[in-house]
Formats: structure tokens, sequence, C-alpha cells
């Protein structure tokens, strides 16, 4: 059996719309950094329990303080923006190319 070469980044998939492979990728690229993240997390956890810092359960009774959740809220509506740039960069694209065919 040939050992297959390890190739960073995905394969194209025949028959996709550029459309579709903008969100397949934006899903590969979320769901990867989530998997880190959550291992980060879980980790942190963890080791806060172990030396009697906080228990486990300590994190899923936290309610954050109306400036901690405003901070949250700023974060989340930063990955957002980031996860889908590449769909409203083509988006601008596209009605750019549109704009571009009206006036011609």
């Amino acid at each position: 059996m040939t050992d297959m070469p390890l190739t960073r980044g995905r394969r194209p998939i025949p028959g996709l719309a550029e459309s579709e492979d903008q969100v397949l990728a934006m899903i590969a690229a979320l769901a990867s950094e989530l998997a880190v993240a959550r291992e980060r997390i879980d980790t942190l956890e963890r080791l806060l329990a172990e030396r009697g810092v906080l228990e486990m359960q300590a994190v899923e009774r936290y309610a954050p303080a109306v400036p901690a959740q405003a901070e949250r809220d700023v974060l989340r509506r930063r990955i957002i923006a980031k996860v889908f740039q590449p769909l409203r960069d083509s988006a601008r694209r596209e009605a750019e190319a549109m704009k571009g065919e009206r006036l011609s």
C-alpha cells in the first residue's frame, strides 16, 4: 500500500458552485477553530478543578454581569463578521459586476 502525502487545505469538490464552496470552506474553518477552542476550554476547566480553584459546575452556573455580557456581545459580533466575511465579499463582487453590466 502506498502512503498518500499529507496535504494542507481542502480538496476541491467537483460540481460545487463558488458560493457553495465558500460556505463549505467557512464551515470547515469554523469547525476547526471551534474544536481547538473547545479543547483548550476543557483543559482550563479541568486544571482549575484539579487545583480546587473552581468546581466544574460553576462554569455552568455562571451568569455574567452587564459589562461582561456587553464585552461578550462585541466578541460574538466580531466572530460572526469574520466567519461571514467571504460571503459578504462574494456578494459585494457580484453586486459590483451586475452594476457594471447595467452601465455597459
